[in-house]
């Protein structure tokens, strides 16, 4: 991307960790362990009819999660934390601060809807099929199984109630390795037979 873009961390969070939208937008910097490169999902951004935009818990139990985010992540939070050091001088006492990762210029809430109005003007800019934010998670699960990733991992990362949901909805990702079962079983018995 040639200019700044301001959501241009919001995305990379999402393809890098496989966070929900309300997840990304909940994020706070005492989440983010910057020495040990995890990130800690602890809330979700959610709005509540006559409340309007409130920090909420995650989804399940086991949405409450770490997830461990390489380098290059790790210099890119860095990067947006000194830019959002730059907004709050510049803004001064209208600043409010809720230590958010992913904030207005002003730091309040950012609302879901406007990342999802960026999303679709990148999406026309770059003359590409137009997908869902939550399409990114999937994307997500679906090149750390087509790397050989084992799904109870995987379902950790994403914060699945439970493997058997990411098996259910990844299954037809996962490379059919039927054929190399026999041959494994035969080397076994072999290697049996042979001791």
């Amino acid at each position: 991307m040639g200019a700044y873009e301001r959501h241009y961390l919001t995305f990379l969070l999402a393809i890098y960790t496989g966070m929900r939208r309300g997840e990304l937008l909940g994020l706070k910097w005492e989440d983010v362990d910057l020495n040990k490169r995890i990130i800690h999902v602890k809330r979700s951004l959610a709005y509540l009819p006559k409340s309007g935009y409130l920090l909420t818990t995650p989804k399940t139990r086991n949405s409450i999660r770490q997830i461990p985010i390489p380098q290059f992540v790790l210099k890119e939070l860095i990067k947006h934390k000194k830019k959002q050091d730059e907004w709050r001088l510049l803004v001064g006492e209208l600043y409010q601060e809720q230590d958010l990762v992913i904030c207005t210029n002003t730091g309040s809430f950012q609302d879901p809807r406007n990342v999802i109005r960026v999303m679709k003007r990148l999406i026309n800019k770059a003359n590409v099929t137009e997908i869902r934010f939550h399409d990114i998670r999937h994307t997500h699960a679906s090149i750390l199984i087509s790397e050989g990733v084992d799904v109870v991992k995987i379902s950790a990362r994403l914060g699945h109630a439970n493997p058997k949901i990411t098996f259910e909805y990844y299954a037809h990702l996962i490379p059919n390795t039927s054929s190399d079962v026999a041959d494994v079983f035969h080397l076994a018995i072999q290697k049996g037979m042979l001791e």
